[in-house]
Protein backbone atom coordinates (compact mmCIF):
# COMPACT_ATOMS: atom_id res chain seq x y z
CA UNK A 1 0.00 0.00 0.00
CA UNK A 2 1.44 3.35 -1.07
CA UNK A 3 0.21 6.55 0.57
CA UNK A 4 1.39 9.87 -0.80
CA UNK A 5 2.54 12.45 1.69
CA UNK A 6 3.15 16.14 1.30
CA UNK A 7 1.25 19.43 1.44
CA UNK A 8 -1.70 18.02 -0.53
CA UNK A 9 -2.90 14.47 -0.81
CA UNK A 10 -5.24 13.51 -3.63
CA UNK A 11 -7.44 10.46 -3.20
CA UNK A 12 -7.73 9.92 -6.96
CA UNK A 13 -3.95 9.96 -7.42
CA UNK A 14 -3.50 7.55 -4.50
CA UNK A 15 -6.12 5.28 -6.09
CA UNK A 16 -4.43 5.28 -9.51
CA UNK A 17 -0.92 4.70 -8.14
CA UNK A 18 -1.98 1.82 -5.88
CA UNK A 19 -4.09 0.30 -8.65
CA UNK A 20 -1.08 0.31 -10.96
CA UNK A 21 1.39 -0.99 -8.38
CA UNK A 22 -0.93 -3.70 -7.03
CA UNK A 23 -1.75 -4.87 -10.57
CA UNK A 24 1.87 -5.20 -11.71
CA UNK A 25 2.92 -6.82 -8.41
CA UNK A 26 0.12 -9.41 -8.63
CA UNK A 27 1.02 -10.03 -12.28
CA UNK A 28 4.71 -10.45 -11.44
CA UNK A 29 3.90 -12.79 -8.52
CA UNK A 30 1.83 -15.00 -10.83
CA UNK A 31 4.60 -15.03 -13.46
CA UNK A 32 7.25 -15.98 -10.91
CA UNK A 33 4.99 -18.64 -9.39
CA UNK A 34 4.51 -20.03 -12.90
CA UNK A 35 0.76 -20.50 -13.05
CA UNK A 36 -2.03 -19.18 -15.25
CA UNK A 37 -4.00 -16.13 -14.21
CA UNK A 38 -6.79 -13.83 -15.35
CA UNK A 39 -5.96 -10.21 -16.16
CA UNK A 40 -9.55 -9.28 -15.30
CA UNK A 41 -9.31 -10.79 -11.83
CA UNK A 42 -5.94 -9.14 -11.27
CA UNK A 43 -7.43 -5.77 -12.25
CA UNK A 44 -10.42 -6.04 -9.91
CA UNK A 45 -8.22 -7.37 -7.08
CA UNK A 46 -5.82 -4.46 -7.58
CA UNK A 47 -8.77 -2.06 -7.57
CA UNK A 48 -9.90 -3.46 -4.22
CA UNK A 49 -6.37 -3.00 -2.87
CA UNK A 50 -6.29 0.58 -4.17
CA UNK A 51 -9.61 1.38 -2.49
CA UNK A 52 -8.21 -0.05 0.74
CA UNK A 53 -5.22 2.30 0.40
CA UNK A 54 -7.47 5.32 -0.17
CA UNK A 55 -9.39 4.46 2.98
CA UNK A 56 -6.21 4.97 4.95
CA UNK A 57 -6.23 8.65 3.99
CA UNK A 58 -9.51 9.16 5.85
CA UNK A 59 -9.25 6.61 8.67
CA UNK A 60 -5.51 6.12 9.39
CA UNK A 61 -6.07 4.99 12.99
CA UNK A 62 -8.81 2.50 12.15
CA UNK A 63 -8.21 -1.08 13.32
CA UNK A 64 -8.52 -2.25 9.69
CA UNK A 65 -5.11 -0.66 9.03
CA UNK A 66 -3.34 -2.41 11.89
CA UNK A 67 -0.44 -4.69 10.93
CA UNK A 68 -2.26 -8.04 11.49
CA UNK A 69 -5.25 -6.97 9.42
CA UNK A 70 -3.00 -5.69 6.63
CA UNK A 71 -1.48 -9.18 6.41
CA UNK A 72 -4.94 -10.79 6.46
CA UNK A 73 -6.14 -8.40 3.76
CA UNK A 74 -3.14 -9.19 1.52
CA UNK A 75 -3.90 -12.91 1.93
CA UNK A 76 -7.46 -12.18 0.87
CA UNK A 77 -6.18 -10.34 -2.22
CA UNK A 78 -3.99 -13.30 -3.22
CA UNK A 79 -6.94 -15.66 -2.75
CA UNK A 80 -9.22 -13.40 -4.76
CA UNK A 81 -6.74 -13.03 -7.63
CA UNK A 82 -5.59 -16.63 -8.00
CA UNK A 83 -8.16 -19.03 -6.54
CA UNK A 84 -8.71 -21.96 -7.34
CA UNK A 85 -4.95 -22.61 -7.48
CA UNK A 86 -3.74 -25.19 -4.98
CA UNK A 87 -2.88 -24.05 -1.46
CA UNK A 88 0.78 -24.74 -2.25
CA UNK A 89 0.63 -22.40 -5.25
CA UNK A 90 -1.25 -19.76 -3.29
CA UNK A 91 1.39 -19.89 -0.57
CA UNK A 92 4.11 -19.45 -3.19
CA UNK A 93 2.24 -16.52 -4.75
CA UNK A 94 1.93 -14.89 -1.31
CA UNK A 95 5.69 -15.23 -0.76
CA UNK A 96 6.47 -13.73 -4.16
CA UNK A 97 3.91 -10.96 -3.58
CA UNK A 98 5.73 -9.77 -0.47
CA UNK A 99 9.19 -10.35 -1.92
CA UNK A 100 8.33 -8.14 -4.91
CA UNK A 101 6.78 -5.54 -2.61
CA UNK A 102 9.99 -5.33 -0.59
CA UNK A 103 12.16 -5.16 -3.72
CA UNK A 104 9.99 -2.43 -5.25
CA UNK A 105 9.86 -0.43 -2.01
CA UNK A 106 13.63 -0.71 -1.63
CA UNK A 107 14.19 0.34 -5.23
CA UNK A 108 11.91 3.37 -4.90
CA UNK A 109 13.57 4.45 -1.64
CA UNK A 110 17.04 3.91 -3.04
CA UNK A 111 16.31 5.81 -6.25
CA UNK A 112 14.75 8.62 -4.23
CA UNK A 113 17.76 8.93 -1.93
CA UNK A 114 20.11 9.08 -4.91
CA UNK A 115 18.17 11.73 -6.79
CA UNK A 116 16.68 13.91 -4.04
CA UNK A 117 18.46 13.10 -0.78
CA UNK A 118 17.20 11.23 2.26
CA UNK A 119 15.30 14.21 3.71
CA UNK A 120 12.93 14.23 0.72
CA UNK A 121 12.16 10.53 0.54
CA UNK A 122 8.74 10.92 2.15
CA UNK A 123 7.62 13.03 -0.81
CA UNK A 124 7.24 10.19 -3.29
CA UNK A 125 7.21 11.44 -6.87
CA UNK A 126 5.67 9.87 -9.95
CA UNK A 127 9.15 9.37 -11.41
CA UNK A 128 10.22 7.21 -8.47
CA UNK A 129 7.04 5.17 -8.62
CA UNK A 130 7.58 4.67 -12.36
CA UNK A 131 11.00 3.26 -11.53
CA UNK A 132 9.34 0.81 -9.13
CA UNK A 133 6.84 -0.26 -11.80
CA UNK A 134 9.64 -0.87 -14.32
CA UNK A 135 11.53 -3.01 -11.81
CA UNK A 136 8.43 -5.08 -10.97
CA UNK A 137 7.66 -5.63 -14.67
CA UNK A 138 11.27 -6.71 -15.18
CA UNK A 139 10.95 -9.19 -12.31
CA UNK A 140 7.78 -10.63 -13.80
CA UNK A 141 9.17 -10.86 -17.33
CA UNK A 142 12.67 -12.20 -16.67
CA UNK A 143 12.62 -13.15 -12.98
CA UNK A 144 11.25 -16.66 -13.41
CA UNK A 145 13.84 -17.57 -16.06
CA UNK A 146 16.65 -16.23 -13.88
CA UNK A 147 15.21 -18.00 -10.82
CA UNK A 148 14.95 -21.35 -12.59
CA UNK A 149 18.25 -21.16 -14.48
CA UNK A 150 20.50 -19.48 -11.91
CA UNK A 151 19.16 -19.14 -8.37
CA UNK A 152 17.49 -22.54 -7.83
CA UNK A 153 20.39 -24.58 -9.30
CA UNK A 154 22.81 -22.77 -6.98
CA UNK A 155 20.60 -23.42 -3.96
CA UNK A 156 20.06 -27.09 -4.81
CA UNK A 157 23.60 -27.99 -5.92
CA UNK A 158 25.90 -29.82 -3.50
CA UNK A 159 29.49 -30.96 -3.71
CA UNK A 160 29.57 -34.76 -3.61
CA UNK A 161 32.58 -37.01 -3.12
CA UNK A 162 32.38 -40.70 -4.00
CA UNK A 163 34.96 -43.25 -2.83
CA UNK A 164 35.09 -46.77 -4.24
CA UNK A 165 37.69 -49.45 -4.94
CA UNK A 166 40.54 -47.17 -3.88
CA UNK A 167 39.37 -44.31 -6.13
CA UNK A 168 37.96 -40.95 -5.16
CA UNK A 169 36.03 -38.55 -7.41
CA UNK A 170 34.27 -35.28 -6.65
CA UNK A 171 31.58 -33.43 -8.54
CA UNK A 172 28.37 -31.46 -8.27
CA UNK A 173 25.10 -33.12 -7.37
CA UNK A 174 21.63 -31.66 -7.90
CA UNK A 175 18.94 -32.30 -5.29
CA UNK A 176 16.24 -34.31 -7.05
CA UNK A 177 13.13 -34.74 -4.91
CA UNK A 178 11.64 -36.90 -7.68
CA UNK A 179 14.45 -39.46 -7.47
CA UNK A 180 12.70 -42.41 -5.84
CA UNK A 181 15.15 -45.13 -6.92
CA UNK A 182 15.98 -47.68 -4.22
CA UNK A 183 18.35 -50.58 -3.92
CA UNK A 184 16.12 -53.68 -4.07
CA UNK A 185 18.42 -55.52 -1.62
CA UNK A 186 18.67 -52.91 1.13
CA UNK A 187 15.79 -50.53 0.27
CA UNK A 188 18.20 -47.61 0.63
CA UNK A 189 18.09 -44.58 -1.72
CA UNK A 190 20.17 -44.59 -4.91
CA UNK A 191 22.30 -41.74 -6.25
CA UNK A 192 22.46 -41.34 -10.07
CA UNK A 193 25.73 -40.33 -11.77
CA UNK A 194 26.77 -39.69 -15.38
CA UNK A 195 28.78 -42.43 -17.05
CA UNK A 196 31.19 -39.94 -18.68
CA UNK A 197 32.06 -38.50 -15.27
CA UNK A 198 32.76 -41.95 -13.75
CA UNK A 199 34.36 -43.55 -16.78
CA UNK A 200 38.02 -43.12 -15.77
CA UNK A 201 37.41 -44.90 -12.47
CA UNK A 202 35.45 -47.93 -13.74
CA UNK A 203 36.89 -51.38 -14.58
CA UNK A 204 37.40 -52.25 -18.26
CA UNK A 205 34.50 -54.69 -18.53
CA UNK A 206 32.11 -52.08 -17.13
CA UNK A 207 33.42 -49.49 -19.60
CA UNK A 208 32.97 -51.95 -22.46
CA UNK A 209 29.43 -52.64 -21.33
CA UNK A 210 28.48 -48.96 -21.55
CA UNK A 211 30.54 -48.18 -24.68
CA UNK A 212 29.00 -50.97 -26.75
CA UNK A 213 25.49 -49.82 -25.94
CA UNK A 214 24.46 -53.14 -24.43
CA UNK A 215 20.71 -53.51 -24.00
CA UNK A 216 18.82 -53.84 -20.75
CA UNK A 217 18.27 -57.54 -21.40
CA UNK A 218 22.05 -58.06 -21.05
CA UNK A 219 22.31 -56.26 -17.71
CA UNK A 220 21.40 -59.26 -15.57
CA UNK A 221 23.92 -61.59 -17.21
CA UNK A 222 26.64 -58.94 -17.08
CA UNK A 223 26.01 -58.24 -13.40
CA UNK A 224 26.56 -61.90 -12.53
CA UNK A 225 29.85 -62.19 -14.46
CA UNK A 226 31.41 -58.75 -13.88
CA UNK A 227 34.77 -58.31 -12.17
CA UNK A 228 32.75 -56.12 -9.82
CA UNK A 229 30.17 -58.80 -9.13
CA UNK A 230 30.32 -58.04 -5.41
CA UNK A 231 29.64 -54.35 -6.11
CA UNK A 232 27.29 -54.34 -9.11
CA UNK A 233 23.56 -53.85 -8.59
CA UNK A 234 20.65 -53.89 -11.01
CA UNK A 235 18.23 -51.06 -10.20
CA UNK A 236 14.65 -51.26 -11.55
CA UNK A 237 12.94 -47.98 -12.47
CA UNK A 238 9.82 -46.60 -14.09
CA UNK A 239 9.38 -43.28 -15.87
CA UNK A 240 6.79 -41.59 -18.07
CA UNK A 241 6.17 -43.82 -21.08
CA UNK A 242 8.56 -46.46 -19.82
CA UNK A 243 7.94 -49.23 -17.31
CA UNK A 244 10.14 -51.97 -15.91
CA UNK A 245 13.38 -50.30 -16.97
CA UNK A 246 16.77 -51.31 -15.56
CA UNK A 247 19.84 -49.28 -14.58
CA UNK A 248 23.23 -50.73 -13.80
CA UNK A 249 24.83 -49.45 -10.62
CA UNK A 250 27.59 -50.22 -8.15
CA UNK A 251 28.12 -50.04 -4.41
CA UNK A 252 30.27 -47.12 -3.29
CA UNK A 253 32.44 -47.51 -0.21
CA UNK A 254 31.62 -44.00 0.94
CA UNK A 255 29.62 -40.98 -0.25
CA UNK A 256 30.19 -37.57 1.31
CA UNK A 257 27.81 -34.66 0.67
CA UNK A 258 28.90 -31.15 1.66
CA UNK A 259 26.14 -28.95 3.07
CA UNK A 260 28.45 -25.99 3.59
CA UNK A 261 28.68 -25.96 7.36
CA UNK A 262 28.79 -29.76 7.72
CA UNK A 263 29.28 -32.98 5.78
CA UNK A 264 26.99 -35.97 5.58
CA UNK A 265 28.63 -39.35 5.11
CA UNK A 266 26.95 -42.53 3.84
CA UNK A 267 28.62 -45.90 3.49
CA UNK A 268 27.71 -48.62 0.99
CA UNK A 269 25.13 -46.63 -0.96
CA UNK A 270 24.45 -47.59 -4.57
CA UNK A 271 25.41 -45.29 -7.45
CA UNK A 272 23.33 -45.91 -10.58
CA UNK A 273 25.18 -45.13 -13.82
CA UNK A 274 23.32 -43.04 -16.41
CA UNK A 275 24.63 -43.31 -19.99
CA UNK A 276 23.61 -39.81 -21.16
CA UNK A 277 24.20 -36.36 -19.69
CA UNK A 278 22.07 -35.36 -16.73
CA UNK A 279 22.64 -31.65 -17.33
CA UNK A 280 23.33 -30.34 -20.82
CA UNK A 281 25.24 -27.29 -19.59
CA UNK A 282 27.36 -29.35 -17.19
CA UNK A 283 26.25 -27.66 -13.95
CA UNK A 284 25.98 -31.03 -12.20
CA UNK A 285 26.93 -34.67 -12.81
CA UNK A 286 24.75 -36.41 -10.24
CA UNK A 287 21.16 -36.52 -9.02
CA UNK A 288 21.04 -36.65 -5.24
CA UNK A 289 17.91 -38.07 -3.55
CA UNK A 290 16.60 -35.86 -0.75
CA UNK A 291 16.71 -38.73 1.74
CA UNK A 292 20.50 -38.91 1.84
CA UNK A 293 20.75 -35.24 2.88
CA UNK A 294 19.04 -35.98 6.18
CA UNK A 295 21.52 -38.15 8.08
CA UNK A 296 24.42 -40.42 7.36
Amino acid sequence: MIVLTGHKVYADLTLIINLLMDAVILWAAAKLAGFKFSYTRIFFTAMLGAIYAVGYLFYPMNIFYSFPLKIIFSCFLILLAFYPQSWKDLKRAFQYFYLINFIAAGAITGFASLTAGMKHINNISILWLLMGVIIVIGLGKWGQKYLVNRIIPQLLNYMVEIKFNGHQCSGSGFLDTGNMLRDPLTNRPVLIAEYAWLKNFLPLDLIEFFETGSSETEILSFAANSTWADRVRVIPFSSIGRHNGLLLGFRADEINVSLGDRNICHKNLIVAVYRSKLCQDGHYQMLVPAEILQSG
